[in-house]
């Protein structure tokens, strides 16, 4: 790392550029080495002017870490040196898993970063991915055998949760990023589970050494990935003109497969509709498992189960398709206040919003966890919606009582009164929106 050279404000205008397409922007940073070279170099090009947006700076406390608060307001005086808006988003689970703990966090970091942006009206996340993440995870997909998704890794640009995440920094070395922060005179801190060989990313960075004498540098892998990622472009857009022709979604939140189209046609196809709509119906901000994908294809052609789960998602057949829908196990679904005024992201799945006006704040909560079967029959409405669809919509309660499915229609003119809103943030991924 020794012999790397600093980021040139010319090179950092180029890879920042796309952040001034909007105006408000969050970048996250934690208070290792690259995140904190993305807040200097939006430093940099802010005072300079050739960056126009407004950005706030969000940092995760996992608690993982005796350190770990003292390391968030490190970062949060670092962006007031700045003059950039600072907020600390705690996870604090009621039981950290005994598996699957990075998993975990890496999930919970997102989820509390876009809560936070559809809170304040922030369109866009950027995160300080470089040149050695793509790598890294290029080769921890490689291991399970994923297919062109997998390996074409992970992409500049995506969408999740009504958020535009942007990755600036992917094709820039780790050194380089050291090298830049060194030269500001910028200090950072070392997670040690980065070294940590009980996990797999870990692992593989104490093999570079190895693999670099094989050939298989940083710089090879990301190249083959920038590749594959063309072809995945061009099956992407196949897949979205197959969905917009053969997929209904609606804005409760759920989708209708034709299934005879989808079985008819090239198998990729189907495989990549199929993942995109659990996707999206799911919330998900992880790659799909390419096996169980395969297994519930070949599932839905031998029609050998009326119902499956995959991915956060219950498949039914209906009549009229291949139902989508959210899952929704007793428990496992959001609650949520909202005051007046407020905004929020739900199951990140819905924007909820909540008129200043509004008397007092309410309750949201899906509405299969207070809607018993037998209160059920008080609302023949809902018949206009599949039961499973039904029982995954956000819901405003205020002291036990239903007050409004946005989704379907208010309840004793409680939206006239409160103002309660619910979007669906992806319907527009995928085909033709049914009311």
């Amino acid at each position: 790392m020794g012999n790397a050279s600093p980021l040139s404000m010319e090179e950092a205008r180029a890879l920042l550029q796309p952040l001034s397409d909007y105006p408000r922007v969050a970048l996250a940073v934690s208070g290792g080495p690259d995140s904190l070279a993305l807040l200097h170099l939006a430093n940099r090009l802010r005072d300079a002017a050739a960056l126009r947006a407004d950005i706030i700076v969000l940092t995760v406390d996992h608690g993982l870490r005796a350190t770990s608060r003292d390391e968030a307001e490190m970062v949060g005086a670092l962006a007031a040196q700045f003059d950039f808006g600072h907020a600390i988003l705690d996870w604090r689970p009621a039981e950290y898993p005994k598996t699957g703990l990075q998993e975990a966090a890496r999930n919970a970091r997102y989820r509390l970063m876009a809560e936070y942006c559809h809170a304040h009206d922030i369109p866009v996340l950027v995160t300080a991915h470089q040149l050695e993440d793509q790598a890294e995870t290029i080769l921890m997909r490689l291991a399970r055998g994923s297919g062109l998704d997998g390996l074409a890794a992970i992409p500049e640009k995506s969408h999740w949760a009504g958020l535009v995440i942007l990755r600036p920094l992917l094709a820039v070395p780790k050194a380089r990023l050291v090298a830049t922060l060194r030269a500001a005179g910028i200090d950072w801190v070392e997670d040690p589970t980065n070294r940590d060989t009980r996990y797999e990313r870990a692992r593989i960075r104490a093999a570079r050494e190895a693999m670099d004498a094989l050939g298989l540098t940083a710089e090879a892998l990301a190249r083959s990935a920038r590749r594959l990622a063309r072809a995945r472009e061009v099956l992407d857009r196949a897949t979205q003109d197959f969905l917009a022709s053969h997929c209904l979604t609606s804005d409760a939140g759920y989708c209708t497969l034709d299934i005879e189209a989808l079985l008819a046609g090239p198998e990729e196809i189907a495989l990549r509709a199929l993942g995109s709509v659990i996707e999206i119906v799911g919330a998900r901000n992880t790659t799909l498992n390419l096996a169980k994908l395969e297994s519930l294809l070949a599932d839905i052609k031998e029609r050998s189960a009326t119902s499956q789960t995959l991915g956060g998602c219950r498949l039914q057949l209906l009549q009229q398709g291949l139902g989508v829908f959210r899952e929704a196990r007793r428990g496992s679904m959001p609650i949520l206040s909202l005051a007046p005024g407020g905004r929020a992201l739900w199951d990140n799945r819905f924007h909820v919003a909540l008129a200043t006006e509004a008397p007092g704040p309410v309750t949201v909560k899906a509405l299969g966890e207070g809607l018993s079967k037998k209160r059920r029959a008080e609302f023949p409405w809902l018949e206009s919606l599949p039961r499973s669809a039904c029982v995954a919509l956000p819901a405003c309660w205020h002291d036990g009582e239903l007050l409004a499915v946005p989704m379907v229609l208010p309840i004793n003119g409680f939206e006239d009164a409160y103002g309660f809103s619910a979007c669906f943030l992806h319907a527009h991924r995928t085909g033709r929106n049914i009311a």
